[in-house]
């Protein structure tokens, strides 16, 4: 038995609900310098396209100081998004673990994967095309239930959370396989800006669809965990009972 199933409901609650908090924060803070990069991209492409057909760097503006303060921090900015977008997937799986646990704990056999598989689900390469989708599902269903809604609902929060992954990180390798090749002139530059702006607009996208998941199954978990820690205030008043009797 895992510690997450060994905690009493109120310490699960506060464990869920600070992993809860720590991921809305990082993803509005992962967004927020994402839309930034989104901005850039679009200018630099819209730069190189007056270059292109004007010739003049200062009808531009690509020398302006402030544009060069930009491409000073820019690897920067960008190491910054890839370590905030790496925390903010470990958080992500956090609460895919919390969340199979708790499904588990109030419902057992609700959900096609133990929290290890539900989790790994996530990151091996081919299953994870399908994976998330019936893990994420089942969690759908059982907070559903918890509510008294019906299950029989189509779920559009799996499915897009994997499609968008899909997309914004399939653009990413496009506008990386152009910026490889050799030469490269400015009509292709601009193509790897703009499929790189759609990736990350797709990932702006991404993140909202997963905050909305996890708004949409808060509900049910909360329902569930009153639930649960009043089955267990009347099982320590049961057994105090049956102590003093003794």
């Amino acid at each position: 038995m895992t510690p997450s199933r060994s905690l009493p409901a109120p310490a699960f609650a506060r464990r869920l609900g600070r992993a809860r908090r720590l991921w809305e924060w990082l993803a509005l803070a992962t967004g927020a310098l994402i839309a930034v990069k989104v901005v850039s991209y679009l200018y630099l492409a819209y730069a190189t396209y007056v270059v292109e057909r004007t010739g003049s760097r200062i009808t531009a503006g690509i020398d302006s100081p402030a544009v060069r303060t930009w491409l000073s921090i820019e690897p920067g900015w960008d190491l910054t998004v890839i370590l905030l977008g790496g925390v903010l997937l470990l958080f992500w799986l956090r609460l895919i673990w919390l969340s199979v646990v708790l499904a588990e704990r109030i419902a057992p056999g609700s959900v096609r994967y133990a929290p290890s598989v539900a989790v790994a689900g996530f990151l091996v390469p081919i299953v994870s095309l399908w994976m998330p989708v019936y893990a994420m599902s089942d969690l759908g269903d059982v907070s559903a239930r918890e509510e008294g809604r019906s299950t029989g609902a189509v779920q559009w929060h799996p499915a897009l959370i994997v499609t968008l992954t899909l997309v914004s990180f399939g653009l990413d390798a496009a506008s990386f396989d152009i910026s490889g090749s050799a030469p490269m002139d400015m009509a292709s530059a601009r193509t790897a800006l703009h499929l790189v702006a759609a990736g990350g607009v797709g990932k702006l996208l991404l993140l909202l669809v997963c905050d909305g998941f996890l708004r949409a199954i808060r509900p049910g978990q909360e329902i569930a965990l009153a639930d649960l820690s009043s089955r267990e205030r009347a099982w320590r008043r049961t057994g105090a009972d049956h102590t003093d009797s003794r």
